[in-house]
């Protein structure tokens, strides 16, 4: 039997993510981002102009619609630019790191194990500039779950095909390592059922059936 040990571990030691470089997202998906924006602002300016004319008789400021028009604008234009530029990804050799966010940065490690599977969307616009966005699904369920928007179509291709092979090596080692406890479980079991049985043997005792003793005991009764 092996000695239990249960030290403490250098965190100086440990590896750090922040030191790994990360690739930035497709130059072009800053496009397809101002094109989402420009049909999100059209609908909510016919939603403004409506809202507009059902309140015109209380002759509400139109400088109060459009300010907050183009203040909407502005604030998605700012916060999406700032968005991109924080976004970024990296695939090493037994993980995937992916980070985002714009006031709260997440940085999310996600180690091949835990991949379910990938599947691969093109929107409208993204199949405009041959990018792609790669959704990848973990063990963990939705909160775990990692999308990296702004691929060029063919990387995004080759990183799905890359990941999916990981995760077939992986899941073939975890098949592998179970059949091998399995197996190595089998030989312990029967050699201590062969013990037992020796034993029996040698102390010259017979396995005895408990309905035939208690007929017994009743024929000594009558």
């Amino acid at each position: 039997m092996q000695d239990f040990t249960n030290e403490n571990l250098d965190l100086s030691l440990l590896p750090k993510h922040e030191t790994v470089a990360l690739n930035e997202l497709n130059k072009k998906y800053w496009k397809v981002i101002l094109m989402n924006i420009a049909v999100f602002m059209l609908i909510f300016g016919l939603a403004a102009y409506l809202l507009f004319s059902l309140l015109k008789a209380t002759r509400p400021e139109p400088y109060i619609f459009i300010g907050g028009y183009l203040l909407t604008g502005i604030l998605l234009v700012v916060f999406y630019a700032i968005s991109i530029r924080k976004r970024g990804y990296a695939i090493r050799e037994k993980d995937l790191i992916y980070k985002s966010g714009i006031i709260s940065i997440t940085t999310s490690v996600v180690p091949f194990s835990r991949i379910q599977h990938i599947t691969l969307n093109e929107g409208v616009f993204s199949r405009m500039f041959n990018l792609a966005a790669l959704h990848i699904y973990t063990a963990g369920g939705i909160s775990g779950n990692i999308v990296i928007p702004g691929l060029d179509i063919e990387l995004a291709r080759a990183i799905k095909e890359e990941l999916s092979k990981q995760v077939s090596q992986q899941e073939s080692k975890d098949n592998e390592n179970l059949n091998q406890n399995t197996t190595a479980q089998k030989p312990a079991n029967t050699q201590e059922y062969k013990s037992g049985t020796a034993q029996e043997h040698k102390s010259g005792s017979t396995p005895t059936n408990p309905a035939s003793n208690e007929l017994t005991r009743d024929a000594d009764g009558n």
